[in-house]
């Protein structure tokens, strides 16, 4: 679902009030993009799930203290929001950082035939994790928001307050270092 500045300012304007149509909207329009971060982030699909769940709950509260700007604005405190639940959740001592092959196991023994294709799957899986490792931060950030939140180099560049150039020239050299790491496995 695509929406203008004018239908996204009404929706947040609405939310704030309270209408529950506009919320689910407004909702529905982000919780891709959410989810697709947190789960990059977290060990598996059920923590994300849980994470993203508890992203809205905040945000929704938050929303009454939001003015609304911009498009680049709602992601620049979506993100704050999701940020900081990580990191609540990191502190968390029972949580791993890293991704687990545990969600990968149910896949494996589904069905025989599967079995080789899910291994392959697995396997690429962690080598891209270690590519992706293999970055700084800040350049990891920007490939897992523009490839699995599927953020503009514009939003992107907002968001972490860099110039859009800068966020483009980083993605160009993090691909071209991934593909070379990825070459060498």
């Amino acid at each position: 679902m695509e929406l203008n500045e004018s239908q996204l300012f009404a929706l947040v304007n609405k939310s704030v009030d309270g209408n529950m149509a506009s919320c689910q909207k407004l909702y529905e329009y982000l919780v891709n993009k959410v989810y697709a971060y947190v789960h990059y982030r977290v060990a598996t699909a059920e923590y994300a799930t849980d994470l993203t769940q508890d992203i809205f709950i905040d945000f929704f509260n938050a929303l009454k203290n939001f003015s609304y700007q911009s498009r680049s604005q709602l992601f620049a405190f979506v993100f704050v929001i999701t940020k900081r639940k990580l990191a609540q959740h990191y502190n968390n001592k029972n949580v791993f950082q890293a991704k687990t092959t545990a969600e990968f196991d149910d896949n494996l023994m589904s069905a025989d035939s599967d079995y080789k294709n899910s291994l392959t799957m697995k396997e690429n899986n962690l080598d891209l994790n270690q590519a992706l490792a293999s970055l700084d931060e800040q350049t990891r950030e920007i490939v897992v928001l523009h490839h699995w939140s599927k953020y503009t180099f514009g939003e992107i560049a907002q968001l972490l307050n860099l110039t859009e150039t800068t966020v483009r020239v980083r993605h160009f050299r993090a691909l071209k270092l991934l593909k070379q790491f990825l070459a060498r496995q």
